[in-house]
């Protein structure tokens, strides 16, 4: 993950915003018995994505441009209308604001995770939201259904020199669901939706008098099982030539 500082700082941006897209249906998903992806309860309640006071999800991540490393979300605070997750990294924390609407729960800000894995490159980088559409997981998923969610932000990114430059740029991902399959994970052998997806990022930078453009293309196929949330993910992306593959597993969790 770390070919570039520049490639490694756009993979990680993308890395645990844990969507990301696609089109077109699987022929070879397989069929389930897994209920209904809808939930008529509070606000919150997503039957791919529990967010429960107290819920951790502790994952390992490999063959990335940044290496392979560790982390643990947690639901820090629940609320009526949202939650915030925590993510614990081998040296530092950041965390993550998430909103509950009725078409579905939507994240307000790049993941704790992004932050933390340019922290670990010797980089740092604060973005600030400033427009949000769509939905990062719908309330009620039907087959074959397709969603988008885009986040534009602006902020500041460290360049060397312990200069800042004044950076602003557009994440977005286009979303289906692929069917049901059976995947194992170090935490257990699950019946898992599939989402496949295609994300998008693309930061501009201002760094003395220069505007240097910053793009990411990936697709990432991603499995989530019902009442415990996300437990996989396979990431293939190119960044100025240079492709790389990055897996993501659930290692051990606990719902309250």
């Amino acid at each position: 993950m770390h070919h570039t500082h520049k490639g490694a700082i756009v993979f990680l941006i993308s890395i645990l915003l844990m969507i990301s897209a696609c089109t077109g249906n699987d022929p070879q998903a397989p069929q389930s018995t897994l209920p209904n992806l809808t939930t008529t309860g509070p606000l919150c309640d997503n039957l791919l994505f529990p967010a429960k006071q107290g819920a951790t999800w502790t994952y390992a991540s490999t063959g990335g441009p940044g290496g392979s490393f560790t982390y643990t979300d947690t639901i820090s605070s629940a609320r009526a209308d949202g939650f915030t997750i925590t993510s614990q990294f081998a040296d530092l924390v950041r965390t993550q604001e998430w909103s509950c609407q009725p078409d579905g729960l939507k994240a307000l800000q790049l993941g704790g995770g992004t932050a933390a894995g340019i922290s670990t490159l010797g980089m740092t980088a604060a973005f600030t939201t400033v427009e949000i559409t769509g939905v990062s997981l719908p309330k009620e998923i039907t087959t074959g259904m397709l969603w988008n969610y885009s986040l534009k932000m602006q902020g500041t990114m460290a360049m060397p020199g312990d200069q800042q430059a004044q950076s602003s740029g557009v994440y977005s991902v286009a979303m289906q669901e692929m069917g049901r399959e059976t995947i194992t994970v170090p935490a257990g052998t699950f019946e898992a939706v599939k989402i496949q997806s295609n994300s998008t990022i693309d930061i501009s930078t201002s760094f003395e008098g220069i505007e240097v453009p910053v793009k990411f293309n990936g697709t990432t196929i991603s499995w989530y099982v019902p009442g415990i949330g996300f437990v996989k993910s396979v990431e293939n992306g190119d960044f100025g030539g240079t492709a790389f593959a990055a897996t993501t597993e659930l290692q051990s969790y606990s719902i309250p």
